[in-house]
């Protein structure tokens, strides 16, 4: 029996987003057991490229949200220092540079919130905490259904071990539209802000 588990989970991620997958084939298949596992490594793997998925992309997010906020830091630090130096030096008319500053300050908060580095970080980190918890549960509890099926290998088993798979996938991208109807939300209410002109305050950094 050929096993199209392995290219067809590697589609997911090919082109840097999540993408559809085929359903392998077993029309051909005769044998309930084998193809059952095989329907199992097949939803395994597609949970598994969704999991390293969100691993993968948190790390970009992660690395812009450092850099976006320690330039923050940096610039607003640095725009309330300056006028103090100016003035101790008797530069009292180069003061006015300090405001500057910490308007860059306040550009790259404004870019990480509407960009959605910082949140999506977050988001990604606890999506991808959330969905190996529940593979890591569902694969604990598989070998009792396949064990079942193979005292009973009949029908009626193997219909109601591919329901457990189908309400595991089901489940299993609820947490992935979840997250992404957060960052939908997120999205409007950024535009929202830049609509009205208000600059959002400096958010707090994440513990991770």
């Amino acid at each position: 029996m050929s096993d199209p588990v392995e290219p067809e989970a590697a589609r997911t991620t090919t082109r840097g987003d999540l993408q559809a997958v085929r359903l392998p084939d077993m029309s051909s298949s005769t044998d309930l057991r084998a193809g059952l596992r095989e329907l199992f490594l097949w939803v395994e793997a597609y949970a598994v490229e969704s999991i390293n998925w969100y691993t993968k992309e948190k790390v970009s997010k992660a690395r812009w949200s450092r850099f976006l906020r320690l330039a923050a830091v940096l610039s607003i630090a640095g725009g309330t220092v300056s006028p103090v130096v100016a003035v101790g030096m008797g530069w009292a008319q180069q003061s006015i540079w300090g405001y500057g500053l910490i308007g860059i300050g306040a550009s790259f908060v404004a870019m990480d919130k509407v960009c959605g580095y910082s949140s999506a970080w977050i988001r990604y980190v606890s999506t991808a905490m959330a969905l190996n918890r529940q593979l890591v549960r569902f694969q604990a509890r598989w070998p009792r259904i396949e064990a079942r099926v193979a005292v009973n290998p009949v029908e009626a088993e193997f219909a109601e071990a591919v329901q457990e798979l189908a309400a595991f996938v089901d489940d299993f991208a609820l947490l992935v539209e979840n997250e992404t109807m957060v960052w939908v939300s997120e999205f409007q209410s950024h535009l929202v802000q830049l609509e009205s002109g208000s600059v959002p305050s400096l958010p707090s950094q994440p513990s991770r």
